[in-house]
């Protein structure tokens, strides 16, 4: 029942996720068309601010209980960005093309906020509740007994978690504050715990041999904007791993005392490299990790052009 859980819960947040982007439907509708193939979904990414109720540690307990663990950790100096990339624990026959998505967790580096900023952060993040670690146990007991109520509430539970904002929106002079010193942070006080992408793995599609050729599929077929920072396509063979995205929209937010412009969710575009010569069709075949210069730039398709 647990596995029926997270599927449930990873089902709703793409769907309300994929509301926010047109650019999904264009490219799956025509994979399915030319390809007859669904893309897999290869992880995605959700970040928060740092307090004692909220950020990376809170969010890996949270998916602890649908059965993650931590695989690895980075620190991006840049922008003083804590992140970890948490997976279940996948069998060494599974394929590569049924491996549940990772999921990246992060938050910021308390320590590294200039105080102006770590003020203002410390204040909104100070709205949140701590997670009721028993109520989460026990519901966790419950779906491994098959109580389907359990698995209704903790799906209901972290699906709101995951889907909202504790705090109240900034003024437009704090919001600056805090753009001026990180541009990141500024997003996630404005859109909360959101999910800001899910990332496809196009190394397991029929449709295209390397990420360049897909990357020029976009540009030049379906017309999809890409992001140009840190080079269209960020990593290499080398590394194990290579990654685009896509150009988000930009949307109107309204705060209390004005309105700004930010950046919306973007799609992540993923090719992992098989780590052994040979047939490459099992998870444990290709690299899983994430490199941090990879995502340091990834990310900051979340900026202002």
């Amino acid at each position: 029942m647990l596995s029926q859980v997270k599927k449930n819960i990873f089902s709703q947040l793409w769907e309300n996720y994929k509301t926010h982007l047109v650019e999904i439907d264009i490219i799956q509708n025509y994979f399915q068309r030319h390809f007859q193939e669904d893309l897999v979904l290869d992880h995605f990414a959700i970040i928060d601010l740092p307090g004692p109720n909220t950020g990376m540690d809170t969010l890996s307990c949270l998916f602890s209980y649908l059965g993650y663990i931590v695989r690895g950790q980075a620190y991006l100096i840049e922008k003083q960005n804590n992140f970890r990339w948490l997976s279940e624990e996948v069998g060494p026959e599974t394929l590569a093309i049924d491996a549940p998505p990772q999921i990246v967790v992060a938050d910021f580096r308390r320590e590294a906020l200039a105080p102006q900023v770590l003020t203002i952060v410390d204040h909104y993040a100070s709205f949140t509740q701590a997670l009721d670690i028993e109520q989460l146990k026990f519901w966790h007991h419950r779906i491994l007994q098959q109580d389907k109520l359990a698995a209704d509430e903790l799906s209901a539970f972290i699906l709101k978690y995951l889907q909202s904002r504790d705090w109240p929106l900034p003024t437009l002079k704090e919001y600056e504050i805090v753009k001026n010193h990180n541009e990141l942070l500024a997003w996630v006080l404005i859109m909360g715990r959101q999910i800001n992408h899910f990332a496809w793995g196009m190394h397991l599609s029929k449709g295209f041999t390397q990420l360049k050729s897909y990357n020029q599929f976009l540009s030049s077929t379906l017309k999809i904007s890409l992001s140009n920072k840190g080079g269209m396509i960020k990593g290499s063979i080398n590394k194990g791993i290579e990654q685009s995205s896509t150009q988000p929209a930009t949307k109107f937010i309204k705060l209390v005392d004005g309105v700004i412009d930010l950046p919306d969710r973007f799609i992540e575009f993923v090719w992992r490299y098989p780590t052994k010569k040979g047939e490459n069709k099992l998870w444990h075949d290709y690299f899983t990790g994430f490199v941090a210069d990879n995502a340091n730039r990834v990310v900051e398709s979340l900026y202002l052009e």
